[in-house]
């Protein structure tokens, strides 16, 4: 048995750290006072604690590596049940690192994403399609409500009739749909704004009733129609090769017509 020089309680042995500088070999204070102390003493020299710890760790990288990794091997499903505690009681918090972490990593994560599906065609080509077979509804109805946004729609008919020219032409694209029209659709949004007519708005386009100023089209200058290759259909389907026109014109007077 043995007095704690702070609390003044007797306790047992068991209830003090080990310390061979005393005549006993246990520390003066029990682990409860002790650790309320070391507490206290961290609360008051938070800043002072947080630059000793990281000095700590720049010094000693390796065997502070080295030592995390035993201790996540020795102590698996207590770890596994801490982090998944942490994980349920602090969503919110986590949420926002994420995206914080997301926004200031942008080009490195696009990087690597891109890498990733270079080098896994096969795999992301399989992990496409299951992921559409179990998210047929949801796919849909979110596709829908995104066709409402001009840049969206643009995206997706240009693709969807990119994807047409190589098909009827019996060509395999091999290169991004960005790299084929020459420009982000960003641009290219602007870029059919800037030659707009004065009736001419996102709203009307695609509309056709026969009438002149009704509705328009994404044009190509030279027909896609005259397309035999793959470095055709690439040609034809830059930006500079597109504009915006009249549906009455285009469909009823230009047709495939240069």
């Amino acid at each position: 048995m043995k007095i704690c020089i702070k609390c003044k309680e007797e306790k047992e042995l068991d209830e003090f750290y080990k310390n061979k500088a005393n005549k006993d070999g246990y520390s003066g204070k029990c682990k409860y006072c002790t650790k309320i102390d070391v507490k206290n003493y961290r609360e008051e020299n938070l800043d002072l604690v947080k630059d000793r710890v990281k000095i700590y760790k720049e010094n000693n990288k390796e065997s502070q590596k080295e030592y995390s990794k035993k201790w996540r091997e020795e102590n698996k499903e207590y770890k596994s049940r801490k982090d998944q505690e942490y994980r349920e009681n602090n969503k919110d918090i986590l949420k926002e690192k994420k995206k914080k972490w997301r926004e200031e990593n942008k080009e490195s994560i696009k990087e690597s994403q891109k890498k990733w599906r270079e080098n896994n065609k096969d795999k992301k080509k399989d992990k496409d399609k299951i992921y559409h077979s179990n998210n047929k509804d949801k796919r849909s109805k979110k596709h829908s409500e995104r066709m409402i946004e001009p840049l969206y729609r643009l995206k997706h008919n240009f693709k969807i009739n990119l994807l047409r020219s190589f098909k009827s032409n019996n060509c395999i694209k091999s290169l991004r749909t960005e790299e084929i029209l020459g420009c982000t659709f960003d641009f290219f949004k602007s870029y059919l704004e800037d030659k707009f007519e004065d009736w001419m708005n996102w709203k009307n386009r695609g509309l056709y009733n026969g009438e002149f100023n009704y509705g328009w089209d994404i044009d190509h200058k030279i027909p896609i129609s005259l397309a035999k290759t793959e470095e055709d259909i690439i040609k034809l389907n830059h930006y500079t090769n597109l504009q915006p026109l009249c549906s009455k014109i285009n469909r009823d007077i230009k047709k495939a017509t240069y």
